[in-house]
């Protein structure tokens, strides 16, 4: 079901409250009974915090609904990580979010829309995601196929099961 009156605009620096509070909304409700309550506990404060660098990257979205922030996301040319590697052709979805609130209801997809389309007009042709275990259904919907399991490290000795995803969209 699409929501009506979602606006898709290009977040700035200025949004990093809005971001983080859709981030911590979404990943504490919907990562529950997928990973560990004690790996919840050190990941979240690190994963739900605004990333600067995205929000100026002018590649970095919000969806407002009613005028208050439903989801966010985004992607790059460079890859997730440390690595930080680039492909040719190959864009990486970032920090997808959306506010539980608004779930199932076309904010995650106006999102990635959105990203798809500045991809393409900046050459792209192919995406990849980094999933959370709960997001790989929403990736599956929009085109996305496995492609690995893997895990990426935090500081603590904590990982984080993710699910390495790629799309080739028409």
């Amino acid at each position: 079901m699409q929501e009506s009156g979602v606006k898709v605009r290009l977040a700035t620096p200025a949004d990093a409250a809005e971001v983080t509070e859709v981030l911590t909304a979404s990943y504490s409700r919907l990562w529950q009974g997928h990973y560990a309550e004690s790996d919840l506990a050190a990941l979240l404060p690190l994963v739900t915090q605004a990333n600067p660098r995205l929000l100026e990257s002018g590649r970095f979205f919000l969806a407002l609904s009613d005028g208050r922030c439903a989801g966010c996301g985004g992607w790059s040319i460079a890859a997730p990580g440390k690595s930080g590697g680039i492909t040719p052709g190959l864009g990486h979805v970032r920090h997808f979010a959306v506010h539980p609130d608004h779930l199932r209801k076309g904010v995650g997809s106006a999102l990635y829309n959105a990203c798809l389309a500045q991809a393409r007009q900046e050459g792209l042709t192919r995406m990849e995601a980094w999933s959370s275990l709960p997001a790989v259904p929403f990736y599956e919907r929009l085109g996305f196929r496995v492609i690995e399991h893997f895990t990426v490290d935090f500081p603590g000795g904590v990982g984080l099961a993710s699910v390495k995803m790629i799309a080739d969209p028409a």
